[in-house]
């Protein structure tokens, strides 16, 4: 199924008036220059009537509004409007009209034209298709949670999400809106407080909340109890995009897993942080999801990011296994290890993800799944491939190079929206 998602429009109105004027004083000359022979034969079958000249000509000029182009570096005549056996037009896009069409990643124009006694009205819209070939097995299609009429925001979980420090803003705002637009009916950002007001001015649908930073622009000791006070009731929290490593964030990451209750995605400084003192892991019998990158991953074992590389199942497996966690080894084929011995290698994801801001996308997502019900090893499964089948769409339309994490962002609900189909 190819679901076709709106991308550019364009409109243009033209004065039929304007247009009997210019055919009686040149005709011959004014067709040659904007009608192809096509629309020529298709004029006079119909008896050179003016509106329909003029629903032409209001035609080309909203498509070459959606190419972004204009009438110019893209003529007249590489724009065709043609016509169903039932009248319904449509477009062909002609050498340089058909370049601009592929550049932009548009796979089609839809047109309409309208008319009354004075004026033609065209209106065009380009659209991409989010058509992507790659198999969705049964045992990914299963564990998206289902979604019932008789529901509210509540049920569909309260995640936190704990992060950020001055200049790191970025970080907490991608994974919060990430677990939003994966599904969870609430989330909230906690972040220090003297970053309060910039992320309430970033975050619309997000719920902010704040902890003591004695305006540091970092979390201190002194964050530790707002903090506990705010992931209370929470079904599920995420720590560490952009929170900073120092003595006191590892202290409140430590705190944070002594005294939460429920499951945690840990990434990014998060991991950093937990590395200084990994034992602490022993202690807790609630589910831990760690998502590091092999650098991190590389600093929280104590060894090269080469050696991970070169034996990533190996290390993934290993890391879950002596800390009772559930590792997502992020980079090409994201391995997911459990402590039972499960293994999981995603297909989803291209290069165009090697980007600023890609990992802490994947964090909101995960979280998101475990807000909503899933156990944290389905979450971290559907999550990565749902996190890289996003960056697959993204790729489509902005090229390997172009991908920004926003540009994954954007496309989170398609990946879902896909794997329904």
């Amino acid at each position: 199924m190819i679901c076709k998602d709106r991308m550019s429009m364009g409109t243009d109105i033209v004065n039929i008036n304007r247009i009997k004027k210019i055919i009686s004083e040149k005709k011959s000359r004014f067709y040659d220059k904007i009608f192809t022979v096509k629309e020529i034969e298709y004029i006079s079958n119909g008896g050179h009537k003016y509106t329909t000249i003029a629903g032409i000509f209001a035609a080309k000029e909203a498509i070459s509004k959606v190419l972004g182009t204009g009438i110019g570096s893209v003529g007249w005549k590489e724009i065709e409007i043609l016509h169903c056996a039932s009248g319904k037009p449509y477009v062909n896009l002609i050498n340089k009209g058909k370049e601009k069409l592929e550049e932009l990643g548009l796979d089609s124009i839809e047109i309409s034209i309208s008319h009354e006694e004075d004026y033609a009205l065209a209106f065009a819209i380009g659209y991409r298709s989010n058509n992507i070939n790659i198999k969705i097995d049964d045992s990914i299609k299963k564990l998206l949670p289902r979604r019932s009429r008789d529901s509210h925001k509540g049920t569909y979980g309260r995640v936190a999400v704990i992060g950020g420090s001055r200049g790191m803003v970025g970080a907490p705002y991608l994974t919060s809106m990430a677990a939003l637009r994966t599904g969870t009916g609430l989330v909230y950002s906690i972040v220090p407080k003297s970053l309060e007001n910039i992320m309430s001015i970033k975050l619309t649908e997000v719920i902010v909340k704040s902890a003591e930073d004695k305006n540091k622009g970092y979390f201190t000791k002194d964050s530790l109890s707002d903090i506990l006070e705010g992931i209370e009731g929470m079904d599920a929290i995420a720590i560490g995009p952009g929170i900073g490593a120092d003595k006191e964030r590892t202290y409140l990451t430590e705190e944070i897993i002594n005294n939460y209750k429920g499951p945690i995605v840990i990434d990014a400084d998060g991991i950093n942080c937990l590395s200084i003192n990994p034992d602490i892991l022993y202690k807790r019998d609630q589910p831990i999801i760690i998502t590091p990158h092999p650098g991190e991953l590389g600093r929280f074992l104590g060894i090269s990011t080469k050696e991970i590389q070169e034996n990533r199942i190996y290390y993934s497996k290993y890391t879950s296994e002596k800390y009772n966690i559930i590792v997502a080894l992020k980079g090409a084929n994201t391995v997911v290890a459990s402590p039972k011995n499960e293994i999981y290698i995603n297909a989803t994801g291209n290069p165009g993800m090697a980007t600023a801001g890609s990992g802490d996308l994947l964090t909101g997502i995960i979280a998101s799944f475990i807000g909503q019900g899933l156990i944290p090893i389905d979450a971290a499964k559907l999550g990565v491939f749902c996190h890289g089948l996003a960056g697959d769409l993204a790729s489509i339309y902005k090229g390997e190079h172009g991908v920004i994490a926003t540009d994954i962002l954007e496309n989170i609900p398609y990946s879902i929206k896909k794997i329904q189909e």
